[in-house]
């Protein structure tokens, strides 16, 4: 088959299409072709990687003009430059030698390059500016803050203290998406730039975000005491938790997730006590002993000595005229010491005061035979497993009766109509979700289907058609060579022609005998060519037959 036939096939098939037909070919073939062709877009399109991400608007066009400059392929993505991922690195290096970007804070390398000719009021300010950009780096190193901005406000020095104003000084940050900064983290800030500056405080340090949020308001002395209280409970809440979770870890193993509902109240004493005590022993201790005996004896000698002398003397009078006198005096003195234990204890707050534990426990499952058929029932627990749980439960949270502590475990049957609606809701859903999963599907194949149907099977089946049709045409035509090289004469010398016989007897002698011959062929092609010629030749007798067999008809 030549291309021209097939062409021509192909036009005689096109022509017998309806509108619809025509219609659905051209925008499958449109289809077709643009996929191809966003394929191709999209394979050989370049691939882009991140050259710097969150640059100020400065930098960016900065960046850019230098990118263009060197002609360098880049895309800008909202805040972002992206370059192709073989020029990632070389870029960067090419870019920080010439300072780029330049949204980092200046610290003391300002001080690198020395100045001639610079006064006193510039060094304060370069010094003033290289302390902001130091701090500013710092901060940003942490992972919540994406950049920071300080500024200082250092004051003069006067000639007497009390006429020096107080330094003072402010932070912007730029936070990460998402991301918060606790009220320690926000604390670590005042405290890291007042650290910095002379005589600047933690209170004097004013923090607030991009977004206009001021983060150090409970820094100062009159919202100390809101802080320390917000502080307080979100300890008592984290202390909650705490045990919360470990009542579920040890009873999720036991019942089952769902089974039970645990509240935990911590009341907290956060009072901080110094206390001293001293105890005294039962038994006295001999600490030192004292002894003073005194014996003097006189024989009544003349009075001698001073005057006045015998007054002070703790001995009698001495006796004078030979009289002999005696004195004994005997004095004992013990010192006991009572043991004493004095104790000095000194008591921080954040202590658990009392603890109110209450746990709802929901009924046991288990199967029982019904009509022969087992049936999931819900019964009741017995005292035995409420005693066990309730120790359990009293060991896992620390209840301490000689505190006061409350533990409430009891067996409630629990609503689960609520639970059986959700389930069959979900189920519902999910259901719905695999019957539209089917409906895509079933209606790709639908639609392929009918594309199938009313579009690809009518072209094979008039290819075909054409084919068969060609193959007959061919056969016709190496029929008609056949013929065309026999010898047939249509008529004679009387003028009318052969008969059927005749004819077939003078092709049969013409032809080989291995050739096979379509003989109805071959007589409806003699009898065609016959009549044009006899038509040809006598008209008026081809009308006069005609005439005549219209009548007889």
């Amino acid at each position: 088959m030549t291309l021209r036939n097939i062409s021509g096939q192909f036009l005689d098939i096109w022509a017998k299409l309806t509108m619809l037909q025509r219609v659905s070919i051209c925008a499958a073939t449109v289809a077709v072709f643009a996929s191809i062709a966003v394929l191709v877009v999209w394979a050989n399109k370049p691939v882009y990687k991140t050259l710097y991400a969150d640059m100020a608007e400065e930098d960016l066009k900065e960046v850019s003009e230098n990118l263009r400059q060197k002609s360098i392929e880049y895309k800008i993505n909202g805040s972002a430059i992206e370059v192709l991922p073989d020029q990632v690195y070389d870029t960067r290096i090419m870019l920080a030698s010439e300072g780029l970007p330049k949204t980092k804070n200046t610290g003391f390398e300002l001080f690198d390059e020395s100045k001639f000719g610079m006064t006193e009021f510039m060094q304060n300010v370069n010094y003033q500016r290289a302390l902001q950009g130091e701090l500013a780096n710092t901060i940003s190193a942490m992972n919540e803050v994406a950049e920071a901005k300080v500024h200082i406000s250092i004051p003069k020095e006067r000639l007497f203290v009390q006429e020096e104003d107080t330094a003072k000084a402010s932070v912007v940050l730029k936070l990460m998406p998402g991301a918060r900064l606790t009220p320690d983290q926000i604390k670590s800030v005042s405290h890291l730039v007042s650290a910095a500056v002379k005589g600047l405080t933690p209170q004097n340090v004013q923090i607030v975000d991009t977004a206009g949020n001021l983060l150090s308001e409970f820094l100062t002395d009159e919202n100390q005491p809101l802080l320390l209280t917000q502080t307080q409970i979100n300890h008592q809440k984290e202390e909650e938790k705490r045990i919360e979770a470990k009542l579920r870890n040890v009873l999720s193993p036991i019942l089952g997730d769902g089974k039970f509902v645990t509240k935990v109240n911590v009341e907290m004493d956060f009072n901080k006590r110094e206390v001293m005590k001293e105890e005294f022993g039962d038994t006295p201790v001999l600490r030192s002993q004292h002894t003073l005996e005194i014996n003097s004896k006189n024989t009544g000698k003349g009075p001698s000595g001073i005057p006045g002398v015998e007054s002070n003397l703790a001995e009698p009078d001495i006796l004078v005229d030979n009289i002999v006198s005696e004195y004994n005096k005997s004095e004992e003195t013990n010192n006991y010491e009572i043991s004493k234990t004095v104790t000095r204890e000194e008591k921080t707050g954040g202590i658990i005061k009392r603890l109110t534990v209450a746990v709802v426990v929901d009924d046991k499952d288990a199967i029982e035979t019904q009509d022969g058929n087992p049936v999931s029932v819900r019964r009741p627990r017995t005292d035995e497993d409420m005693a066990k749980l309730r120790g359990t439960i009293a060991g896992a949270a620390g209840i301490d009766p000689a505190r006061g502590d409350v533990l409430d475990v009891s067996n409630i049957s629990f609503d689960t109509a609520d639970t059986t609606l959700d389930n069959l809701y979900s189920q519902r859903e999910k259901n719905m979700e695999l019957i539209s999963m089917g409906a895509k599907y079933a209606s790709a194949v639908v639609i392929l289907l009918l594309f199938y149907l009313l579009i690809l099977r009518p072209i094979l089946k008039r290819l075909d058609q054409a084919k068969e049709i060609d193959e007959e045409m061919l056969g016709e035509s190496a029929l008609d060579a056949q013929l065309s090289a026999l010898d047939i004469t249509v008529g004679d010398e009387s003028g009318f022609p052969k008969t059927v016989d005749e004819l077939e007897r003078e092709i049969e002698a013409e032809l080989e005998e291995s050739t096979p011959v379509d003989v109805e062929a071959v007589k409806s092609k003699v009898m065609l060519k016959k009549i044009e010629e006899q038509a040809n030749e006598d008209p008026e007798m081809i009308a006069n037959l005609m005439k005549a067999l219209i009548k007889g008809s």
